[in-house]
């Protein structure tokens, strides 16, 4: 990370040289030289934008080493954050051997805490209830700070921290540099600002369409009953380093690790019943690449920082669109690509479209692997690793074992096979396609003329068009579900077909980047509809030709 003539203290870029920065993100171009002229700021940011260090940078930039005293507090909503918080300030300070960063937060032992805060420290990281706590008890003493953080400040609200972060605010009786960060800018954060902060800047940094550029992100759509083994087969084929798969509720992540478990794959779960120790340490597994696959609910959307996952599994499409936002936020960070998959169940398909609404980002509707090439996948990794570890050397005493399996009297092709039978699971189930498909049943006088748009298509009989083609093809590629599809009329050379007017953006869209038999497809509003609204003019003679008769809008 290079910040041209921001970053003063040559220890502090040593640790990001070793962190692997490279280039500063937007928030902390921007909020970076405001802090350190000693602004206070109010920024608007994403969760994995790089808030963090924007703020941590400064703040260790300002702090003095010689007083032990705390200089600058960290709020944040829960334990999970404030961990991860504190380990970012530690890294960026590992050279800076004066700088004492303590945590504090509820459900863990607090005279271990209050040690730590014995032996003097800077900076303090904490969830409120526990900071009043240690305030109330004289044990963390704000006379010398110097910075105040309100960091997932939103967060805070909704939890009902309000009063807390009011009276620890209230709790300093001298003027400090005040910092606040939040994806979002409700009423009630406004009156805060308003009492606490000193003519704050806004810097507003939020990713375009609400997510990330950098996450790749798919649907498949299948039946609820197949989505542990559509999971499985994504998961085999991709086969991602580090995978975080979310469902709705705790009782979902429980049945999912048990079947996941029985399954063979190395996996732990996070939810709010699991016991604050297990969980950091199931946390710190899944960083350090000893767990592969994490399993959890929304709990971990908001409370971990975790990085460098290359796949987020939605095993259940979220509640609330920006639920499925902060999951899909926890891969393709800090300018690393991402990929994010969602098994879709029928039900949920307009959970979809509504996402899309929201993010003002398509979707792309996907197809699970096939068994063959799940299979597939697993030889060309089997090979790899086989010809990787020939290529390392350093064999040994293997080859003297490899010897006495020859020496049994069996072929060396068949030690081989009985050794990649009991090395490599391949699928031996029946092929089985595991994609739903749209609902064709229809129901009868559901569209109402009223409700409807008509549209043409460029291809028809001519084109060996079925009318079934394009109810599939429209269904299938706008994810729309088959009783929002109405009339659908194949000529020779084109067809016509009706649908919801709520889908026409989408219609039109997606219709017009895809294929239908392999033939690209044209897709625009019937000529009928363009002349009503005069979107232009036309021939009697196309009139004619174009406009199909009333009775196929019945």
């Amino acid at each position: 990370m290079k910040i041209e003539n921001l970053i003063l203290n040559d220890k502090i870029q040593r640790a990001l040289d070793d962190m692997g920065f490279e280039e500063s993100t937007q928030i902390q171009q921007e909020a970076i030289p405001l802090i350190m002229d000693g602004k206070d700021i109010v920024g608007q940011s994403n969760t994995g934008t790089g808030k963090t260090a924007a703020y941590a940078i400064p703040i260790l930039e300002k702090i003095n080493e010689e007083l032990r005293m705390p200089q600058a507090l960290v709020l944040l909503p829960t334990r999970e954050l404030a961990v991860q918080v504190a380990n970012e300030v530690r890294k960026i300070s590992k050279y800076m051997e004066g700088i004492k960063t303590v945590t504090v937060y509820g459900g863990a032992d607090i005279r271990d805490q209050i040690n730590k805060l014995k032996g003097g420290a800077q900076i303090i990281v904490g969830t409120p209830g526990r900071v009043i706590d240690l305030i109330d008890r004289r044990l963390i003493k704000l006379g010398q700070l110097k910075i105040a953080v309100l960091d997932e400040a939103d967060e805070m609200l909704k939890m009902g921290f309000r009063e807390d972060m009011e009276y620890i605010l209230s709790k300093i009786d001298h003027p400090v540099q005040s910092l606040m960060f939040s994806a979002t800018i409700p009423d009630d954060m406004k009156k805060i600002i308003k009492k606490f902060l000193n003519s704050p800047v806004y810097v507003k940094v939020l990713r375009e369409g609400i997510t990330a550029k950098e996450v790749k992100q798919s649907y498949f759509l299948v039946k609820h009953s197949d989505k542990v083994e559509a999971l499985s087969r994504l998961i085999d084929t991709y086969t991602p380093k580090l995978t975080l798969i979310f469902c709705n509720t705790k009782k979902a992540v429980d049945q999912l690790y048990d079947r996941l478990i029985e399954m063979g794959y190395n996996c732990d779960k996070i939810h709010g019943d699991i016991k604050q120790a297990q969980r950091l340490d199931t946390l710190n597994k899944f960083n350090s690449g000893l767990i592969e696959i994490l399993i959890a609910t929304d709990v971990a959307a908001r409370g971990l920082d975790i990085k460098e996952v290359d796949l987020v599994i939605n095993y259940e499409v979220p509640s609330k669109e920006d639920y499925y936002v902060h999951r899909i936020g926890r891969t393709g960070r800090a300018g690393r690509e991402g990929a994010s998959f969602t098994l879709v169940s029928a039900k949920e398909l307009r959970k979809i479209e509504d996402i899309e609404k929201y993010t003002k980002k398509s979707i792309r509707k996907r197809t699970i692997p096939t068994v063959d090439r799940v299979n597939e996948v697993k030889k060309e990794k089997f090979i790899r690793s086989i010809l990787s570890t020939i290529e390392s050397g350093g064999l040994g005493e293997n080859r003297e074992l490899a010897g006495k399996l020859l020496d049994k009297g069996y072929d060396a092709e068949t030690v081989i096979a009985a050794m990649i039978k009991k090395l490599v699971k391949f699928d031996t189930s029946e092929e089985r396609d595991l994609n739903d498909a749209i609902p064709e049943k229809r129901k009868k006088g559901a569209l109402k003329p009223e409700n409807t748009e008509r549209f043409h298509v460029n291809l028809g009989k001519k084109q060996g068009i079925r009318p079934g083609d394009i109810l599939g093809a429209v269904a299938g590629e706008c994810g729309i579900p088959g009783c929002d599809i109405g009339e659908i009329e194949v000529l020779d050379n084109y067809s016509f077909f009706t649908a919801s007017k709520e889908h026409r953006r989408r219609i039109i869209d997606r219709m017009n980047r895809s294929q239908i038999k392999g033939m690209d497809v044209s897709v625009d509003l019937s000529k009928e509809r363009k002349l009503r609204f005069g979107r232009g003019k036309t021939s009697d003679k196309l009139n004619k030709k174009n406009i199909i008769d009333k009775k196929f809008y019945r």
